[in-house]
């Protein structure tokens, strides 16, 4: 009878799905402090939204900190399960399965004070010399305007040095990423520089997965539904509130 015991509590743990090996999810990023870091307390608060979503779904985590080009071309091949934090675009799409959003971009232009710089449209913008982050999305408008005059960088934080030497005359930028990376790296320049209003555009910020590797469609699906289960119960704005970013 003890034996029949044992044999019957451990097929039961061996059934049970907290006792099932969970599955995985390998999710290539950049560092872009402060959504998402590899310096950071739970590399930031766009990487504890998708581990608990994903948790919820029955997954753990792997998060792999990349070059953006390397993040997004790797992603594309195969060699990741997804890609974030990534912002919308019908090329992308083309490749790529997308989430539903997670979280927001501000996307804006950083210039040094001084001088008015007054825009309606982005015709306005022709004088001046911008600095952009090679591969990164910004809008459709704007990455196809040939007529302007961009300069591609490696990263935020060089385009921003560039911003503050002279280099180029304004930047296009995420505002939280700036904020942070003034505070952190160039708190001297934190007076002598500024954003341009209007904004440049909202982003929602998505998970995408590679169209050619087999299982994204379901991947993106059980995210979606882990999502919405810690929107609905508070997880989310639990993240939030003690990112201090709300």
């Amino acid at each position: 009878m003890k034996r029949l015991s044992v044999f019957i509590i451990g097929l039961t743990l061996f059934l049970s799905p907290n006792a099932m090996a969970q599955k995985t999810v390998t999710l290539a990023t950049l560092d872009w402090q402060p959504y998402v870091g590899s310096d950071m307390l739970g590399y930031g608060f766009n990487a504890e939204i998708i581990t608990e979503a994903y948790k919820r779904a029955g997954y753990t985590v792997k998060i792999e900190f990349l070059a953006w080009d390397d993040a997004v071309s790797k992603t594309q091949q195969g060699e990741y399960d997804g890609l974030f934090p990534e912002y919308y675009s019908k090329d992308r799409a083309e490749d790529f399965i997308y989430s539903d959003f997670f979280s927001n971009s501000l996307l804006v232009f950083f210039k040094k004070k001084g001088p008015t710089i007054n825009y309606s449209s982005l015709k306005d913008l022709t004088p001046y010399k911008i600095g952009i982050v090679k591969g990164y999305i910004n809008t459709e408008e704007f990455d196809s305007a040939a007529y302007l005059n961009k300069v591609e960088f490696d990263s935020d934080l060089e385009i921003l040095n560039n911003l503050v030497k002279g280099s180029v005359d304004m930047i296009v930028i995420d505002k939280l990423v700036a904020q942070y990376l003034i505070h952190g790296n160039l708190p001297e320049a934190a007076d002598t520089l500024e954003s341009l209003d209007p904004p440049l555009i909202i982003h929602p910020l998505f998970i995408v997965y590679p169209k050619k590797l087999p299982g994204s469609d379901q991947k993106a699906k059980d995210f979606n539904m882990g999502l919405d289960m810690i929107m609905k119960d508070g997880t989310v704005k639990k993240i939030m509130d003690r990112s201090g970013l709300q």
